[in-house]
């Protein structure tokens, strides 16, 4: 595994943090007692010290990290505070959703954490709890987007074609019926689903989707949803979104196949 939080915790000993650490140390008094970075982690892990000092001096360095500039450096000391919620996050995470890459779901829990530091109104009771507890929310609605995301389309796609997969592959790339057949091996709701995928994920864009929902599945001529003057460019634009489509699940069948 490339990430590691052993590499994150040597950074902790790098100049940079070390001069934050006097900087921020001369204006925050909480900071004043530790000799360094390593010595406020350890007190923030101790579960046998005050609950309130750690409130204090948790919600201070948020306040420095979100100032910017040097203090960015600060996710490093927030990784390595919420070390272990993270790793319990992701010890549940693999296990709901053991097709996501172990490294990207780590990385993914570690993203998440440091733009809830950025972004997320805190306040200053119980910091750390509200934190994970949020953190954990948020790591549960990435991973249902990722089994509905699997649901719909992933390195077996082409299994739902099953024998007419070959079919197919040999229209071009802006024939409908293609796009057709493939909506009516589908079903109508499932082909409104995979658009909808296909579009959360810039496949195709949302003006597509909705030419291709209102010709393919809504049984409708072009013709009838577009005025006379933009009835080219909506052509020329299906056109375009029937290929995007054909050229992604081809690509999809490519790789399984390699």
């Amino acid at each position: 595994m490339g990430f590691s939080f052993a590499g994150i915790r040597k950074e902790l000993d790098s100049p940079e943090l070390g001069k934050l650490f006097r900087r921020l140390q001369a204006d925050c008094p909480y900071l004043a007692p530790f000799p360094d970075w390593k010595a406020v982690i350890a007190f923030l892990h101790d579960r046998e010290r005050g609950y309130r000092m750690k409130d204090r001096t948790l919600w201070r360095l948020i306040r420095y990290y979100r100032q910017g500039g040097p203090s960015e450096n600060l996710g490093v000391v927030f990784l390595t505070v919420f070390e272990p919620a993270i790793l319990n996050i992701y010890k549940h995470g693999r296990k709901r959703c053991p097709f996501f890459g172990d490294e990207d779901l780590l990385q993914e829990i570690c993203t998440l954490l440091l733009r809830m530091l950025r972004e997320t109104k805190i306040v200053s009771d119980k910091v750390a709890v509200r934190i994970v507890g949020q953190l954990r929310n948020d790591v549960r609605d990435l991973l249902d987007e990722k089994s509905r995301d699997r649901e719909w389309l992933h390195t077996d796609v082409f299994d739902l074609f099953g024998a007419d997969a070959d079919a197919w592959r040999s229209q071009t790339p802006t024939d409908e019926s293609g796009i057709g057949a493939l909506m009516d091996l589908l079903g109508v709701a499932d082909a409104r689903g995979l658009l909808d995928l296909l579009a959360r994920r810039r496949v195709i864009d949302w003006e597509g989707k909705r030419i291709i929902e209102a010709t393919l599945i809504g049984g409708k001529n072009l013709k009838e949803i577009s005025r006379p003057e933009e009835y080219e460019r909506l052509k020329y634009h299906r056109a375009n979104t029937l290929k995007a489509i054909r050229d992604y699940l081809f690509a999809i069948q490519k790789k399984r196949e390699g």
